[in-house]
């Protein structure tokens, strides 16, 4: 069998780790485990990522990453307004069996205060976050489809706010709850709360 480019082996491990750390979480997932998921042996790890905290730190940017770039890609080319705040609500990763997946690490490094790596990680992520959807928002609202009386900046946060609890919540709320009924009707409040 080939070795992996160092490349690959990255993403690999950062792939391994988005599965153990969603399903254990940070403390939960010993580096041995993770070297061993992989395939690997903790020194290549290490040649990696210089400790676990470095490795999740950088899973939650590249989470983050993915999750913005899925959602910007499902909204090229769609230039309707309604059609593009539709697809906007539509896409949030909450509410994807993937982006669920994705989001449990982000949800796992909530809990993680006292690291302040994680801490300053899952900031920059919310504000890369907040930044891509305030500016889709604030072209909603001057096509006149999101109501203006409130910031696109403010809400923004309204949704990131709604689509953390619903991420957490909703899969302790059992396979109805997550079904495309209650996807749909969270979408449709949603979009009632921002049209105008």
């Amino acid at each position: 069998m080939a070795r992996m480019r160092a490349p690959e082996r990255r993403e690999q491990l950062l792939e391994v780790a988005a599965g153990l750390f969603a399903e254990r979480g940070y403390h939960g997932t010993t580096t041995a485990e993770l070297a061993a998921a992989a395939g690997v042996t903790e020194p290549i790890l290490y040649r990696h990522f210089e400790s676990k905290r470095v490795l999740f730190e950088t899973l939650i940017e590249a989470v983050g990453a993915e999750v913005i770039a899925a959602w910007q890609q499902r909204l090229d080319g769609i230039d309707d307004p309604a059609t593009r705040l539709r697809t906007l609500l539509d896409g949030n990763p909450a509410t994807h069996d993937r982006g669920r997946r994705i989001y449990r690490v982000i949800f796992q490094a909530m809990s993680e205060r006292e690291e302040k790596g994680v801490v300053r990680a899952i900031r920059r992520h919310l504000v890369r976050l907040h930044r891509f959807l305030a500016g889709e928002l604030e072209g909603l609202q001057s096509a006149g489809v999101v109501r203006d009386d409130e910031t696109a900046a403010a809400l923004a946060w309204l949704l990131i706010d709604v689509a953390i609890g619903y991420g957490m919540v909703t899969p302790l709320r059992g396979t109805a709850a997550m079904s495309s009924h209650g996807k749909g009707r969270m979408q449709r409040v949603l979009a009632q709360m921002l049209t105008v």
